[in-house]
């Protein structure tokens, strides 16, 4: 088309041609505009108005995907005005919309971790791919697989099914990064473009180890300094050794840091061994994550007598086998971790008697329940509802006096508030250790960034220095170490855009949830009760004989694969191509300003609509593309709108059941669908947030060679769904029989792997010489006319070039070959009759359609003959796809039922099959006793029928071309990588 219209867009000057959308010439210039609606393959629906564009002279948004280009007009894509209106469009289709984006246990993760994912790839035993996804968010993963507080369980929907009993998410953590360790490496080391920019990060805790790690990944040379002689901060100095031993948080923290780049500087201290104003001077930015080492007071008389000690300088001593000096009496102050990790070291230590004190009950306490159980089981007492009141001593501590409490009404954490009683009891202790909370130090921290309480520090990590930021507990408080690790994630990414925009941005990210999620909404076949695996610990008098060695011994692998199999794979398969969350996101919604009452659509929200997909109306945002592909593409019209307003559903005639309506399970409705409303039921245990590898192939099931999309997982050992491409690129014009668009699973089952001798597993270096010397035995000077002749069976899925080297193959061989190919056997004849009937439709649908169309295009209706040609449609539509490259070849000089009837006659001595199953063509196991049987495929269920079984690459595997049916080559194009020792044919007959 010529480009003779002028106009302007964004200010640049650009070149249309006539008719064309706006918003098709914006996505050829690079500009992108958000749409639900809009198919260029479909016709203008106009529905979701989120395409809104400002034309200069218009009084009113216009849409883009309805207006054409005119000469001179002045287009603007990005004012406040449209993204407003954008924002607003959204944000009223999301008030509506119900389900979940992510599951809760990744929502709830502080770091953000992709649980879904590592924990279903665990569930498959891919533990390198599992721990890749970990370290997408969570940068010490084997660390926090042991000290974490776990918030993600805590939302785990396991726990509907299992009472309390969710997927031991941290443990299957912590196996999958030990894995990684006893495997040789934690991962692979990618290649980094640095970008010329330097980053100083202070403090070599979580939260700096992360900062460093992601700055690092984006390219900037990252020093990172900390005061400390190991990194590691409050992980390594404040948790004891027996909960995480230090050389695991070494080595993990020496993969992020020297594996990677990152340059250490250890027992640097800031505002001592090197100033602020020294740091902005020789780095372009500066992130400061020291973290909180100030233990809080008590601020109770006699607390600064000789024997009272913060809990934070307890645990730093202990950590650092420095000597310690305990009295036999030590009393403990607090309810949280720190406390317990402080009471069960003081026993470590040597104490006689610990008191754990704290001022609420047991079950108000923050600290792990497993934390608190083990620290009674090593001696320490409990005393609940009670307080320091005084500290007493003459220079040293004697005695603790407390005040018992009673609980009051619920305070701002949710907990009741301890309100005194007036009725006091003494302790008699030699020690007492605060474990009441921690604070930063603020001593050598300029005071232009902090007010004394806390430092002054926005929500992009920004402080009121240019280029200084501050992360991690520094920033926020004291958190968990798993909070500190994404802080410092999240803390880096701000830091990037701040140098490519001039602007600090933390990350946003939209998610619709399900408050209302029940037990209920469990499918049926998930719901029964599976119990939790729990790790083998150390009873407590082994533990305390081994003071600081590690007593949990994690889960065994058999474990870790049946507690991961227990993920209900919560949250949308959808996410990854979710076209409503990505504007979301990106245009920072919230639809909580235009919330009203939802309108339910389906009395449960997951609607199991058939066999092949799902259907959620709760999701739909009636963007009517489902419809439009169904009538226009693939020419059924199976589905329409029904009922109006809040209450518009999109359903087949008459609300039936779809297998009862015109569908013929083409798919392309749930290829469409922008948004997860319709979802095809793909392979199990997928992460759903796994953008997947696409490769383009031919269509394996039939002769008429339709264009397919592999859709596959990132390791690309499997198919997760099959796509197709709509338009005129290939001859289906993304049309696809049910079998093409959902029949895929067999390339991941009942293949064989290895190369097998009568049904044992060999090699190929025994398999082959054997395999050649049945074919060619004729060469030892022994063998008589019968047992040079050698009869061959060839399907349909192998490739021309496969057939290429067949053909070299048995030119080089002195025998007498007598080759048979089932699948081109009558071929001509049936395409001879190629033009049918329309009453078969639905069985034949991507041939009824190019046929209508065909007569569309013609003016004709009278091309399409009688009944009688279905059966040969049938026997055409059951041959392999390369039938066509078979008959073309010349290479059969038999026909199966000749060859068969000879075998029976014991004319031959050596049999083979390639890429065809003996049961095919009528032979059975006492039919191939006398002879020397072999077969090459990919999927051999019983291959002990034949003597000498090798396998070979399945079409999913297979690079070359098929010929279709009217004698176009469609070219087949490798997609999954091996799952064993299979070959390719033409690496077999070469070798």
């Amino acid at each position: 088309m010529i480009r003779n219209v002028r106009l302007t867009v964004n200010d640049r000057e650009v070149y249309g041609f006539e008719g064309q959308k706006i918003l098709d010439l914006c996505a050829e210039c690079g500009i992108k505009i958000p749409t639900l609606c809009y198919d260029p393959h479909l016709s203008v629906h106009g529905g979701c108005s989120v395409c809104l564009v400002e034309i200069e002279g218009a009084r009113s948004l216009m849409r883009a995907c309805t207006n054409t280009v005119a000469p001179n007009m002045v287009i603007k894509t990005n004012t406040k005005r449209v993204t407003d209106a954008r924002r607003l469009a959204l944000e009223l289709l999301l008030s509506d919309h119900v389900g979940d984006c992510r599951p809760p246990c990744s929502i709830t993760c502080p770091a953000q971790g992709n649980v879904q994912a590592y924990i279903n790839l665990t569930a498959q035993g891919k533990y390198r791919e599992a721990l890749d996804v970990l370290h997408e968010h969570v940068t010490l993963p084997a660390s926090i697989g042991r000290v974490c507080t776990a918030p993600c369980q805590a939302k785990c929907r396991r726990n509907l099914a299992d009472e309390k009993e969710p997927v031991s998410i941290r443990e299957i953590k912590r196996f999958v990064s030990d894995w990684g360790m006893n495997a040789g490496g934690l991962g692979e080391i990618p290649h980094i473009e640095e970008n010329g920019f330097k980053v100083a990060v202070v403090g070599g805790g979580a939260a700096g180890l992360s900062a460093a790690y992601f700055l690092r990944l984006a390219g900037y040379s990252v020093v990172l300094y900390e005061k400390e002689e190991y990194l590691g901060g409050m992980m390594r100095y404040g948790i004891p050794d027996y909960r995480l031993p230090p050389q695991i948080l070494e080595r993990e923290a020496e993969w992020l840091t020297k594996s990677h780049g990152v340059a250490v500087k250890t027992k640097v201290a800031f505002g001592k061994d090197i100033k602020l104003e020294e740091l902005r001077t020789d780095y372009d930015a500066v992130v400061l994550a020291m973290g909180c080492w100030r233990s809080s007071a008590l601020r109770v008389p006699g607390e600064a007598l000789a024997g009272v000690v913060g809990g934070i300088n307890f645990l730093y001593t202990v950590n650092n086998h420095n000597p310690m000096k305990l009295g036999k009496r030590v009393a403990v102050i607090g309810g949280g971790n720190t406390a317990m990790d402080a009471c069960r070291c003081a026993v470590r230590c040597g104490a006689q008697k610990v008191y754990l004190v704290y001022r609420r009950t047991e079950d108000e306490m923050p600290a792990e329940k497993i934390e608190i159980k083990e620290a009674k089981e090593e001696g320490v007492e409990f005393i609940f509802l009670a307080a320091p009141k005084i500290i007493e001593g003459n220079g040293i501590v004697e005695r603790l006096v407390c005040e018992k409490m009673s609980l009051g009404s619920p305070d701002a954490s949710g907990r009741r508030s301890p309100v005194p009683t007036g009725e006091i009891f003494i302790l008699e202790v030699d020690n007492v250790i605060a474990a009441v909370g921690q604070g930063i130090d603020f001593r050598n921290i300029p005071e232009v960034l902090h007010d004394g309480r806390q430092m002054k520090v926005n929500e992009n990590y920004e402080t009121p220095l240019r280029g200084v930021f501050t992360c991690g507990d520094q920033q926020s408080g004291a958190r968990i170490a798993i909070e500190a690790i994404g802080n410092g994630h999240f803390c880096a990414e701000a830091v990037d855009a701040w140098f490519k925009t001039g602007k600090a941005k933390k990350r946003f990210v939209y998610d619709v949830t399900n408050p209302n999620f029940s037990s209920e909404n469990i499918p049926i076949q998930k719901r029964a009760a599976l119990p939790r695996e729990h790790p083998r610990e150390e009873e407590a008098g082994v533990r305390l004989a081994n003071p600081n060695k590690e007593y949990n011994h994690g889960l065994t692998e058999e474990q870790v694969k049946t507690d991961s199999a227990r993920c209900l794979e919560c949250g949308c398969a959808d996410i990854f191509e979710c076209k409503l969350r990505e504007y979301a996101t990106e245009l920072e919604v919230n639809p909580s300003r235009v919330a009203g009452v939802h309108i339910l659509k389906s009395e449960m929200n997951l609607e199991s609509v058939n066999k092949y997909y799902v259907r959620n109306m709760d999701k739909c945002v009636v963007c009517g593309r489902c419809v439009r592909i169904c009538d226009e593409i693939a020419g059924v019209h199976a589905i329409d709108f029904t009922k109006r307003g809040f209450e518009t559903l999109l359903s087949p005639q008459f609300y039936r059941d779809m297998e009862l309506s015109d569908c013929t399970f083409c798919g392309l409705c749930a290829q469409a669908c922008p948004v997860g409303a319709l979802l095809e039921k793909r392979a199990e245990r997928l992460p759903h947030s796994e953008i997947p590898n696409t490769v383009k192939t031919t269509c394996p099931h039939c002769p008429l060679g339709c264009g397919l999309i592999m859709n596959l997982d990132k390791s690309r050992k499997r198919i997760v769904r099959i796509t197709t491409e709509i338009g005129d690129s290939c001859a289906n014009r993304g049309l696809t029989c049910l079998k093409g668009r959902y029949h895929f699973k067999d390339m991941m089952e009942g293949r064989l792997l290895t190369p097998e001798i009568d049904g044992k597993a060999t090699t190929w270096s025994e398999a082959l010489p054997k395999a050649l010397f049945a074919l060619n035995g004729a060469q030892n000077g022994e063998a008589k006319d019968i047992d040079r002749k050698v009869a061959v069976f060839i399907g349909g899925t192998v490739t021309n070039e496969e057939i290429g080297a067949f053909k070299d193959f048995i030119s080089r061989i002195r025998a007498d070959f007598k080759v048979a190919a089932p699948d081109a056997e009558g071929l001509s004849e049936l395409i001879s009759s190629f033009w049918q009937d329309t009453d078969k439709g639905k069985n034949f649908p991507v041939i009824y359609e190019l046929v209508k169309q065909a007569a569309q295009r013609v003016k004709q209706t009278d091309v399409l003959v009688g009944n009688a040609a279905w059966d040969k449609l049938d026997q055409l539509i059951s041959k392999s796809p390369n039938a066509k490259g078979l008959e073309n070849s010349g290479i059969a000089n038999s026909t199966a039922g000749k060859i068969v009837s000879s075998i029976r006659r014991n004319e031959f001595k050596t049999v083979m099959f390639i890429e065809i199953s003996p049961e095919s063509v009528g032979l059975r196991a006492e039919d191939l006793k006398n002879v020397a049987s072999i077969r090459i495929d990919s999927h051999i269920h019983n291959s002990s029928v034949t003597n000498i079984a090798l396998p070979s690459a399945p079409w999913s595997e297979k690079e070359g071309n098929f010929t279709g049916i009217f004698g176009a080559l469609l070219p087949v194009h490798i997609g999954m990588l091996p799952l064993g020792d299979e070959r390719s044919i033409r690496w077999i007959f070469s070798h």
